[in-house]
């Protein structure tokens, strides 16, 4: 090999390299960290949820669903009874399952909490008051899809599907903001 061809080209540098790669990350860094903290987390969510004994537990938290939003649907007027996760009267029933809860964005919100930094102290009032939130606010949802189902069928799909769907999602974002501002001027 000759002298030549071991030459660095001219104006490269490794160190140079090595020095806008290490100032880049630095100030990326913190977006990098919650980014990695919140995939971890979510990840950790989704294990959860499958593991056989807390889907036992899920599902009596769907009961629970049930049989809340049926007493408010009696209230309403609607004569509504329950059956196991089903929410029915003569005309129309409704069934809670997996996804019409508020264990997924409840999860993600926390998830995102918990991945922020700060310290906890600060975190665990955001996480309660977004577990309360969003329980209560899946609570009208479902009630509301109820009454959408049975006053107004052509609309439920949409309205299941696509609106309460992406109202829960800017409701978890809402909320995440909300805390992000209390536990920064604290």
């Amino acid at each position: 090999m000759n002298k030549k061809s071991r030459q660095r080209r001219p104006g490269f540098s490794w160190n140079l390299l090595k020095t806008e790669w290490q100032s880049w990350f630095a100030s990326k860094s913190p977006v990098l960290f919650f980014v990695a903290k919140f995939g971890l987390l979510v990840v950790l969510l989704y294990v959860l949820l499958a593991i056989p004994f807390l889907e036992q537990i899920q599902y009596s938290y769907y009961e629970v669903n049930a049989w809340v939003c049926s007493l408010i649907l009696n209230v309403l007027g609607q004569g509504t009874h329950v059956t196991e996760v089903t929410i029915q009267s003569p005309g129309f029933a409704v069934a809670i399952r997996r996804g019409c809860d508020a264990i997924e964005p409840t999860g993600l919100l926390c998830a995102a909490i918990l991945a922020f930094p700060g310290a906890f102290r600060s975190k665990l009032p955001g996480m309660m008051a977004g577990f309360i939130i969003l329980q209560l606010l899946n609570l009208v949802r479902i009630v509301t899809l109820y009454l959408i189902g049975a006053h107004f069928p052509a609309y439920f799909a949409q309205v299941h599907l696509e609106i309460w769907p992406t109202f829960f999602i800017m409701a978890a974002i809402t909320i995440f903001v909300g805390w992000k501002g209390w536990a920064d001027a604290r």
